[in-house]
């Protein structure tokens, strides 16, 4: 297919943007003498801070101003210019008159992202403290500065380095905790983690994690392992973890990560504890599969097979994509139309795209900072698991990708009753009987946590327990009890009869981690307490120890 020479529409949308303001063109003056006017009392202003600052200098009691003075003076004025700048164009954004809704998500965006690139802070000569480290350094800044980029650009992905890579070792100082792989297929392993307490409830807990990255977000360090914590509190915890897929995979959908990905999964912990019921839970797509699963499972009420799902969880999952933040603005056709021609060829979409397109959501902490701090100060990038997970990126099959694109993002479809169709059945999420306890984030920017709360809207034949915990997408989720946290998060019932905003004015700030309130309600909801289950059995032997093989690829 031939490629649009706008494929995200950026260009269309600005110049929607350009010809709105064209058409209120008296306003659009108005606000652009008060900007030169601004403009004029911040120069003003500059000079008389540099005639008291020439005075003071020749003055007979003055102290020998330094070169950092002057360069301070100068990346002060930039910083106020740019934050003029700055808020004079968003304006424009927010106050565009006669312009449709997605042009002005995507000019904010995209404008936001030429601010965070101009930023004073991010060239030499305006950042005060890359010039000292130079001077103080003796030019070694620079020089590592030069290193670092260059070793950037050999890396291959021309994206800026946001984590140490060489304090990491899979199954040593990350994903470590011990298990064995106890299924493979040509899509996913399961790993079993071992027990540790003498007896674990006879109802597993089965982990779908996200195959837009690596499993082990849920078992990071040993301090901040999610599967560590569950295991030691008496559960049986199996976790999925995916193939990084090539060419040979490009025809995988999304329904054959639920049919031979997350219902063997369910299988093989089921039968490994010689269980009728698993507890699931889901994180991010992962958890918009099982939603779309346990509506698969339920849409069969005439069968005499129990469903295998005692309850299930939902991390920062959507299943409504009416509102899915600033992700938006890569998920229209357009956006669709440009993961069609760049999985064309290889029959994937690679991780470079994807992680490109998830850093431009948070681009200031996610790019600019490490710009600053790896070029311009010339330092090493942190040594932090959590970013060496972001960075270990994967790639997804051509045909799911775009399918997930298209049906959920672009028609939104699982929300409708019977709308989706999958194995032959009718997908409605009003038919899940089964218990449901969903997290949201506050600062979640890939799955806003009102979107993640519509989900309650739609379940309306099981209990559902809404929890919206404080920080982001990953730090929301991935959130252990410490005397020394300072998280918070809420929780309560949600029937789907109330707006987020409503449950939120009605919910008590909690101190601490929400986990442990999750280990009672699944405490509860399990059945008794066993002898802890042999690692595999006959049907489901060890096939190796625990990161397992396709985490490596």
């Amino acid at each position: 297919m031939i490629l649009s020479s706008d494929p995200l529409g950026v260009m269309r949308a600005l110049t929607r943007l350009s010809q709105a303001w064209m058409n209120d063109f008296p306003d659009f003056v108005v606000r652009l003498q008060a900007l030169s006017k601004q403009f004029q009392d911040l120069a003003l202003n500059e000079i008389e801070n540099a005639c008291a600052a020439f005075d003071a200098a020749n003055s007979e009691d003055s102290q020998p101003r330094d070169t950092l003075h002057f360069i301070r003076q100068f990346s002060g004025m930039a910083r106020r210019s740019h934050a003029l700048f700055g808020e004079f164009i968003r304006q424009l954004v927010e106050d565009a008159p006669d312009i449709d809704e997605e042009s002005r998500r995507k000019s904010a965006f995209w404008i936001d992202q030429m601010l965070g690139a101009l930023a004073p802070t991010n060239y030499f000569w305006t950042n005060p403290g890359a010039v000292q480290r130079s001077l103080t350094s003796r030019g070694k800044s620079i020089e590592n500065g030069m290193r670092n980029w260059m070793d950037d650009r050999l890396h291959g992905d021309n994206l800026v380095r946001m984590v140490d890579g060489s304090a990491f070792k899979l199954g040593e100082n990350i994903a470590a905790t011990p298990g064995s792989v106890v299924f493979r297929n040509e899509l996913m392993e399961v790993i079993q983690y071992h027990p540790t307490t003498d007896t674990v409830f006879k109802t597993p807990l089965v982990m779908i994690q996200p195959w837009i990255n690596k499993f082990y977000i849920f078992d990071l360090s040993a301090h901040n392992s999610f599967v560590r914590y569950l295991v030691g509190r008496g559960f049986a915890v199996f976790i999925t973890s995916w193939k990084n897929p090539d060419g040979t995979l490009r025809d995988v959908t999304f329904e054959d990560y639920l049919f031979r990905g997350l219902v063997p999964a369910i299988e093989a912990a089921a039968d490994i504890c010689d269980s009728n019921r698993v507890h699931a839970a889901g994180y991010c797509i992962g958890g918009t599969a099982l939603a779309a699963l346990m509506a698969w499972f339920n849409a069969d009420s005439g069968s005499s097979t129990a469903i295998p799902v005692a309850t299930w969880s939902l991390f920062s999952a959507l299943t409504d994509f009416s509102d899915a933040g600033m992700i938006g603005v890569f998920t229209d056709k357009e956006g669709i139309e440009m993961v069609e021609h760049l999985t064309g060829w290889d029959g994937y979409l690679d991780s470079r795209y994807i992680s490109s397109a998830f850093r431009l959501l948070n681009s200031n902490g996610l790019i600019w900072r490490y710009v600053v701090n790896n070029y311009l100060y010339g330092q090493m990038p942190p040594k932090s698991d959590l970013l060496y997970w972001n960075s270990d990126g994967t790639r997804l099959p051509q045909a799911m990708c775009i399918g997930y694109l298209r049906d959920f993002y672009l028609s939104n479809r699982l929300i409708r009753p019977n709308d989706m169709v999958m194995d032959a059945r009718p997908l409605d999420l009003g038919t899940i009987a089964q218990p449901a306890w969903i997290v949201g984030a506050e600062q979640d920017h890939i799955s806003p946590w009102k979107g993640t709360f519509q989900t309650c809207h739609y379940l309306s034949n099981c209990p559902a327990t809404y929890v919206l915990a404080g920080e982001g997408h990953i730090t929301g989720i991935v959130n252990p009890p410490s005397p020394r946290s300072r998280q918070k998060f809420r929780a309560g019932m949600a029937d789907g009869t109330c707006s987020p905003d409503a449950w939120l004015a009605d919910q008590e700030i909690r101190d601490g981690s929400w986990w442990p309130e999750w280990v009672q309600w699944l405490t509860t909801n399990s059945d008794t307490a066993v002898v802890t289950p042999p690692v595999g059995n006959l049907n489901h032997p060890v096939l190796g120890p625990a990161p397992g093989t396709y985490v490596v690829g």
